[in-house]
């Protein structure tokens, strides 16, 4: 009895230092951090030496074992920040036929909804990963919540990865699986109209960009583009907030050289829109867009950037700042409740796209 009560204390010891800790650190130069990250970014590197410079461990991805051991490594460290979901629906893996790859594996997320509520809008979605790693099991849960929240038909898209298929095979994808949900709405038991792109990340790039090829064809098939702390200008590292949150802060500086290095083809110009979207000669007449900025993200610059620049050029734009999360927080439903109001914040965008 003794040595329980003992342990029952010295745990209850830990715990409260481990939350005074995380408040003392929550306070930081550039504001206030959500707590559980402040203490999730000191004692990282403490675990897992090296995480403060490279989330996503993309430093060596030039043999299929490395590449291998790359994704597996990222599936392993993200999927224990997620709470599991119950959907109310079906979810299903199935293959489009007809993509650039042949056959462009997608999961459909189809929520139960009442009697009479009529076909549901389609959203198609690219999950994050800095175009090298990340499936859709990556944004499993982000989009449960979302089609259910919404409610819409998601499909979320497993596009191909760098270092194998660099740009623009990820983009001729992404632009696949929008037109082929546009022209085959019916076959989801969804409606016919204008969709919704989102994304985060890597996949909020990837929903700016093949938006920007919407227009250029005529445009039409999307009504809204919602841009999840996207990367749009491979150009800069001098911006404040790569400065200030380059390292020790989840995604880093050397994360992005790392992907950058394998996704973008030797002599690209890194300002070509197709990498850089802030670069387009002309944002006139893109769609409406909802663009979500994490305040403690080094991305956090840019993705402002682009919202003021799509502004400026006419485009509706509604911008919100998560002043306390950190870059990727929209996939860590186990760590703040953040991440679920922000999905349902962009279900409630995508119901006025309607």
């Amino acid at each position: 009895m003794t040595i329980v009560f003992f342990g029952v204390v010295l745990i209850a010891g830990v715990a409260a230092l481990l939350f005074g800790l995380a408040q003392y650190w929550a306070n930081t130069p550039h504001g206030r951090i959500k707590p559980i990250f402040a203490l999730a970014f000191r004692l990282g590197p403490i675990f897992n030496p090296g995480s403060a410079e490279r989330a996503i461990g993309a430093a060596e991805m030039d043999t299929p074992e490395q590449i291998a051991k790359v994704r597996a490594a990222f599936k392993r460290n993200t999927a224990p920040l997620s709470k599991s979901v119950k959907f109310k629906g079906s979810i299903r893996d199935r293959k489009l036929p007809g993509s650039p790859a042949g056959e462009l594996p997608v999961r459909v997320y189809t929520p139960d909804v009442p009697p009479g509520n009529g076909p549901l809008p389609i959203v198609v979605y690219f999950h994050g990963g800095g175009f090298v790693v990340g499936d859709p099991d990556y944004t499993d849960v982000a989009t449960r919540i979302l089609a259910m929240s919404t409610p819409a038909v998601v499909v979320s898209v497993d596009y191909r990865l760098a270092p194998e298929h660099p740009l623009p095979a990820a983009v001729d994808d992404c632009e696949f699986a929008v037109n082929w949900c546009s022209e085959n709405a019916e076959s989801l038991g969804a409606r016919q109209g204008p969709l919704a792109v989102a994304g985060d990340s890597a996949g909020g790039n990837l929903s700016a960009v093949v938006s920007q090829r919407d227009l250029a064809a005529g445009g039409g098939r999307i009504g809204l583009q919602v841009l999840i702390y996207p990367c749009t200008d491979a150009t800069r590292s001098d911006r404040p907030s790569q400065v200030a949150f380059g390292r020790g802060y989840g995604l880093s500086v050397q994360d992005i050289d790392d992907c950058m290095r394998y996704y973008a083809p030797a002599g690209l110009d890194r300002a070509h829109p197709e990498l850089s979207p802030l670069y387009s000669k002309s944002l006139a007449g893109l769609p409406s867009a909802y663009v979500i900025t994490a305040g403690f993200d080094i991305l956090h610059d840019e993705g402002i950037a682009y919202a003021e620049a799509m502004q400026a050029a006419g485009v509706t734009v509604k911008h919100v700042n998560e002043a306390a999360m950190p870059h990727g927080f929209i996939t860590m439903t186990r760590l703040c409740s953040e991440a679920r109001t922000t999905l349902e914040a962009i279900a409630s965008e995508i119901r006025a796209m309607a």
